[in-house]
């Protein structure tokens, strides 16, 4: 069995590409560089595959030199310049049902990333599980907040809605339009990717809203999912559980396949499957968050260390410098650090780690 590749919508790209001017990036170097087809730009139902998605991203904003842009940009988009997606949220009966619709159908838009709903503590809150293994994603979540906010701006005809967003990244350096309107209502150097809502306004109706148009959008978008579900990766399913059971210290094989209602064997075989074993791929999420925590983010080396299920600061300390030739201060003082650069993405994680299980 082939391993299923991991991909994203590529209106994303599209909407990327018609904002920033012809001079500053040569499509077609990047779709050379970065493995994608031009082509699925322009097809309403085109994908690229994830890392293409982040890595172009991450280049837009170097070349620009302004690496808050992308904020304005995709808090300017059409509503519809992503399809069905939009309109599931912009014209359900309700902000709560508009929510519930983006956690159902997200495979719509990708295999290798998911966005719970949930209510808690007063609040509706939206997480985007972003997975590090597949390059760095800050810009590309940067965009996302930005539509999500323009999609509640849309629902209540507001030009700046009363939701609070968490950003598991640092701030950039540049400042936006948005971030200016939403002032200390968004959070940089956050544990989670969150945007969240007071529950008061989920029952509040989209002025959009038109019960027989989401009926018909529903069914469309059902339809699709059905076609997706074909092509979904078993792998960003078990990575992203790892990546969670890591912060609970409980990252084992029993855990997660419970976490997943596998037995043990029927986990181990799906891995195989994708042609990778449960130690390799949790070295790989491990690794991966070690980069982007210390890299893009100012959280204390040790609540770093605890986020990736290390007991002791001196154990992660020694699996950074397995990792990327260098202690955790170094590679954060030094971002731009190219130490780890052409190492394998399937590292032997040899540190002791709470909870480890291979």
């Amino acid at each position: 069995m082939a391993a299923v590749k991991e991909w994203a919508r590529a209106d994303a790209l599209r909407v990327l590409r018609d904002s920033t001017p012809a001079e500053l990036l040569d499509w077609s170097v990047l779709a050379d560089r970065h493995g994608f087809d031009l082509d699925e730009l322009d097809d309403p139902e085109g994908s690229v595959p994830i890392t293409a998605l982040y890595a172009v991203f991450e280049e837009a904003a170097e070349v620009s030199g302004d690496d808050a842009r992308i904020f304005d940009i995709f808090n300017a988009s059409d509503i519809g310049a992503f399809s069905l997606f939009d309109y599931l949220f912009t014209c359900a009966p309700t902000l709560r049902e508009g929510c519930h619709a983006w956690q159902r159908f997200m495979q719509i838009r990708s295999n290798a990333y998911s966005v719970t709903f949930v209510e808690e503590e007063g609040q509706g809150v939206l997480e985007w599980k972003l997975q590090d293994r597949h390059g760095p994603w800050r810009q590309n979540m940067f965009a996302r907040m930005a539509w999500a906010a323009r999609g509640f701006e849309a629902a209540l005809d507001t030009r700046t809605a009363p939701i609070e967003i968490e950003l598991a990244t640092c701030a950039p350096v540049s400042t936006s339009d948005f971030q200016r309107r939403y002032g200390n209502r968004i959070r940089f150097d956050g544990v989670r990717n969150t945007l969240s809502v007071e529950a008061r306004y989920l029952d509040d109706k989209p002025v959009r809203n038109d019960n027989n148009l989401y009926a018909i959008i529903e069914r469309a978008s059902l339809g699709e999912l059905n076609l997706r579900a074909r092509n979904t990766s078993p792998l960003s399913a078990i990575a992203e559980v790892i990546a969670e059971t890591m912060k609970a210290g409980s990252c084992t094989l029993p855990a997660v396949a419970a976490t997943l209602g596998m037995s043990e064997r029927s986990l181990q075989r799906t891995m195989e499957n994708e042609g990778v074993s449960f130690r390799e791929l949790t070295a790989h999420v491990r690794r991966a968050a070690a980069r982007r925590y210390l890299r893009e983010t100012s959280l204390p080396i040790k609540e770093v260390s605890y986020l990736l299920g290390y007991s002791e600061v001196s154990t992660f300390s020694r699996a950074v410098r397995q990792w990327f030739g260098c202690p955790p201060r170094a590679l954060r003082q030094n971002p731009d650090t190219s130490a780890d650069e052409g190492r394998p993405d399937f590292l032997p994680d040899l540190m002791p780690v709470v909870g480890d299980d291979s």
